[in-house]
């Protein structure tokens, strides 16, 4: 952690040096002239505005910028010194909550590679004399095929840089976020590209001039106000979401909070595999959801942990069926239906309730797997304390390739190294009142119930005569 603490600022440092750089290139390659200044400083306003009104309110993980489509407009129309001043301004003076050592970051980061776009338009016969260019098919080989190339080299530039920063913090690899990142963002930098070809044109060879920016941010604000809308109707869904998860603790006291807990664990590791905004919201409303189930099973059930029959065992086997049973009319958890009927799944192909093994068993289901096991170690439980986050870890590596998927075990360790993760020690309280209960959770537990809910397996001779009870000689071993 020492090393890192000191490796954040010293790339931080370079990148901005590197942005310093790139930028004097860029003037005694193409220097500005008085002519450019109004469209410097109206560049400069607009990023600025697009910085400020960033889209805080779009959704929880959603941020709407219009930045890169201002730096792909100041690359035709300044050259790659002024893409890298419009890039450099608005994160430095616009009006956001970012720490200031985030805001050096993102600066340094948007002025390099405005310039790097700034440096490829030119090189590959762009024009910064949009207004000499007549005819159609003349704009769009000196000025449209360029930009969109450049655009290309905005995209990638920032996915390297970025890349850095992250594994520095994240832990995650250069090629993996770069692939990522492509894979997500790189057909919304086609409509940056075209979108700012199209400021281009009405600036310049349309004749409208400094106005172009009234025209461009208009249906731009509309479309975050549109967005918006749209970030509203997903705090609708998570507060539909957390009534459904205190309606199971309510029934179930011993996991309060586990299915909060699980669904952070599921976005710590979703980071870690590089998952698309999409993917990453199924799979935490998975990981709130994947317990639902419980609201069918037995009380008595639930909250009993001597004496549980198999046929107690199968019906406890049979909540994540019945989970997706409850939640399928809701249409926008329709991505998270898998993940939550195979989250008890094994890689050995012994789980439940379809018996699926390796790669058969969605990811999704492989990751809440690994998110229920070790929040489940690393809480307390009445006849034990929670584990630290080491040993449970260790646990989980003791058990990757028979029941959890060890890719996704080693996704959690990368998350958790760049997160501080502190065990939960459930109040005595809430410990006497939920009693000796049955923690289906425990990877121990699911040694336990290993192809019961399999069909031709809940009748096997070796299982049929016992009970919990039976088993439970070392309670540290078969959680309760």
């Amino acid at each position: 952690m020492g090393a890192l603490s000191h490796a954040v600022p010293a790339y931080i440092t370079a990148i901005v040096f590197g942005a310093v750089g790139l930028g004097v290139l860029g003037w005694r390659m193409h220097p500005l002239n008085g002519d450019d200044v109004v469209a410097l400083l109206v560049l400069c306003v607009m990023g600025i505005l697009s910085e400020s009104v960033r889209g805080s309110d779009v959704g929880p993980r959603t941020a709407l910028s219009f930045t890169s489509i201002v730096s792909l407009s100041s690359v035709a129309l300044l050259g790659p010194f002024g893409a890298a001043v419009v890039g450099a301004v608005p994160h430095l003076l616009g009006v956001n909550k970012d720490r200031l050592q985030v805001r050096v970051f993102n600066s340094a980061m948007t002025s390099a590679h405005g310039a790097v776009a700034g440096f490829v338009y030119l090189l590959i016969g762009g024009t910064t004399k949009v207004g000499g260019v007549g005819g159609v098919w003349p704009l769009l080989l000196r000025v449209g095929v360029p930009l969109m190339v450049a655009d290309v080299a905005l995209c990638l530039s920032n996915a390297v840089i970025l890349s850095g920063i992250v594994r520095l913090t994240q832990g995650i690899p250069i090629r993996r976020f770069v692939l990522g990142m492509l894979g997500t963002s790189g057909p919304t930098y086609i409509g940056y590209g075209v979108i700012g070809f199209l400021f281009v044109v009405l600036w310049i060879p349309a004749g409208v001039g400094p106005f172009t920016a009234v025209l461009i941010l208009v249906p731009l604000f509309v479309a975050r106000w549109a967005f918006a809308q749209y970030g509203d109707e997903q705090r609708a869904h998570e507060r539909t979401l957390s009534a459904l998860v205190a309606a199971v603790e309510t029934k179930d006291v011993y996991t309060r909070g586990h299915s909060e807990r699980v669904a952070l664990l599921c976005d710590l590791m979703a980071g870690s595999l590089t998952l698309s905004h999409q993917d990453t919201e199924a799979l935490r409303f998975a990981g709130m959801l994947h317990d639902i189930g419980k609201l069918a099973i037995p009380t008595r059930v639930l909250r009993g942990a001597d004496g549980l029959s198999e046929a107690d065992l199968a019906s406890i086997a049979t909540h994540s069926a019945r989970g997706v049973e409850m939640v399928r009319d809701i249409d926008f958890l329709s991505d998270s239906f898998e993940a939550i009927l195979h989250h008890h799944e094994r890689m050995d192909g012994r789980g439940y309730p379809g018996g699926l093994g390796g790669e058969d068993i969605p990811l999704f289901a492989r990751i809440i797997a690994v998110a229920d096991a070790f929040d489940s170690l690393t809480t307390s439980r009445s006849h034990r304390d929670a584990q630290t986050v080491e040993d449970a870890v260790a646990e989980l590596h003791r058990r990757a390739g028979a029941q959890l998927d060890p890719s996704v075990v080693a996704a959690l360790e990368r998350g958790l190294a760049r997160q501080t993760w502190e065990p939960t020690r459930l109040e005595p309280g809430l410990m006497a009142t939920a009693g000796r209960a049955f923690d289906h959770d425990d990877p121990a537990a699911s040694e336990l119930m290993a192809g019961l809910a399999s069909p031709g397996l809940v009748g096997h001779p070796q299982r049929r005569a016992a009970t919990v009870s039976a088993r439970q000689k070392a309670p540290e071993e078969i959680a309760p």
